[in-house]
């Protein structure tokens, strides 16, 4: 009876450890998406990652940025909670806009969150896409 549940115990830490780590390689899958997506300009399908209940303010910001030609997008900071299942990043974007070549640099802080159950959620942007001045 003992070797029977430390059988069971041992098999429920493994799928428990499983998730968090399906959860976390999926944030990191989302998040490198999501960079991709906005490093080729691809602001329309980067806007399909926002949470539903910022989506309508994001696509202004997105709106806003369309004359904005990204040269270079560097991760600098993450920070990720399995305990919460969420994220903060940093990033930064070099860019220069039609109207004035100058290239400048912008720093994009991303929350992200899971929403969902665990296991079927998705990875969401929380907040805005920055404003370039």
């Amino acid at each position: 009876m003992r070797k029977a549940f430390l059988f069971i115990f041992i098999a429920a830490m493994l799928v428990s450890c499983a998730t968090e780590q399906n959860i976390r390689a999926d944030f990191e899958k989302e998040m490198k998406n999501y960079h991709e997506l906005i490093r080729w300009h691809q602001l329309e399908d980067a806007s399909l990652l926002a949470s539903v209940s910022i989506s309508g303010a994001y696509k202004e910001r997105l709106q806003a940025a369309k004359n904005i030609v990204v040269v270079d997008y560097r991760v600098s900071n993450i920070n990720y909670s399995e305990k919460t299942k969420q994220a903060e990043v940093a990033v930064e974007i070099d860019y220069y806009t039609h109207s004035s070549p100058r290239m400048r640099t912008s720093t994009d802080n991303q929350k992200w969150a899971y929403e969902g159950k665990e296991g079927e959620g998705v990875w969401r942007l929380t907040s805005l896409f920055p404003e370039f001045p």
